[in-house]
């Protein structure tokens, strides 16, 4: 006897639909309200499903905690989605460490953006192809160009540099995001995001401490370059929260990135080994979600309230830089780290 076959459909936020009425008409209600969280797209079927938080084994979060979810601020949610993009990047750059002294970086990041594709068609098989419409090709194409920048030069940099002093570098992100959000989004940012945006970067400051006297070396000046090419990713994903899905400015993201990798990654191409499959698989996958996540947050939260929460990827680095690459953080390393941790609950207290 044949099984009947559920169809599935997408479930909207609410909190995430005000963010997005003012989207465009022409892309799909399925395409323009993904789930926030991430971790998934919350599905419920036509015909229901043998456990009401469960969908083929998978188990969902239940009603009390989703009606927390829906009814925290824009910047709350957009704070734990930063945060949670922030830990599964510092994976995807540890494994890109380990595979990145003889893997070709442009082949690393190509097989990334496919697999980066792969997810977003998976995840969002009834809606994709309509993702594709779009009415703002101009920002999705300067979007393109600053991932491509700010991944190249960043990833470049972190096979020559250690990797906590990639990630303090890469902070100058933060001050240009603000000024971004002050000037060209035309955002309100009062004195107590400046305050927290400065003491983060003061932070950083006393981590760099013991390198300062040796002067920045040609992959340092592509580390702060990677961090103003970052802000720019940002203030555009900003700056179409309104008009755009999140699967839109992903795809597109992964279509301009595929295009520029090809032709470098086929003519330098080194054949991977089955332990360095595994890790390009683990990259690509986290890749893609924190992936959706950094762009979700972007949209529905404030540039200038989420930019500060990027110094606690300077804590994460140290920690894996320790355990990992046997890297020991020094006095002034835990010191600044410390004032990090006191800047970004500060901020997250203030977007609650």
């Amino acid at each position: 006897m044949n099984k009947p076959v559920a169809t599935l459909r997408a479930v909207p936020d609410q909190g995430d639909a005000q963010c997005e009425a003012a989207a465009s008409p022409s892309v799909p209600h399925e395409a323009a309200s993904a789930n926030s969280s991430g971790a998934g797209i919350p599905i419920v079927a036509d015909q229901p499903p043998s456990s009401p938080n469960s969908v083929r084994g998978l188990r969902f979060p239940s009603a009390g905690v989703m009606s927390l979810w829906s009814s925290a601020s824009n910047n709350l949610r957009a704070t734990i989605m930063t945060i949670a993009s922030i830990v599964l990047f510092s994976v995807m750059l540890t494994n890109l460490k380990l595979i990145g002294t003889r893997v070709p970086m442009t082949e690393i990041l190509l097989i990334r953006q496919i697999i980066v594709s792969v997810v977003i068609i998976q995840f969002f098989k009834s809606g994709w192809r309509h993702a594709l419409r779009t009415n703002n090709l101009g920002l999705q194409l300067l979007r393109g160009l600053f991932s491509f920048g700010s991944q190249l030069t960043q990833f470049v940099a972190l096979l020559y540099i250690p990797l906590a002093e990639v990630t303090a570098l890469s902070f100058s992100q933060v001050i240009f995001i603000t000024i971004g959000a002050a000037f060209i989004l035309r955002e309100s940012v009062n004195w107590r995001r400046w305050l927290a945006t400065v003491i983060g970067l003061a932070g950083v400051i006393v981590m760099l401490l013991p390198t300062g006297g040796e002067g920045l070396t040609v992959f340092a000046f592509m580390a702060l370059t990677s961090g103003l090419l970052s802000a720019g990713v940002s203030i555009t994903i900003r700056s179409m929260s309104h008009k755009e899905s999140t699967i839109t400015i992903m795809l597109y993201q992964s279509i301009i990135l595929c295009l520029f990798y090809v032709g470098p990654a086929a003519w330098w191409w080194v054949w991977p080994t089955a332990t360095e499959w595994w890790l390009l698989a683990t990259i690509g996958i986290f890749g893609s979600v924190a992936q959706y996540l950094f762009t979700r947050g972007c949209q529905i939260g404030q540039a200038s309230a989420l930019a500060p929460l990027e110094f606690s990827r300077l804590l994460i680095a140290a920690v894996i830089g320790y355990f990992v690459f046997l890297e020991i953080p020094s006095l002034t390393m835990l010191i600044g780290a410390t004032i990090i941790i006191g800047s970004t609950v500060y901020t997250v207290r203030q977007n609650v």
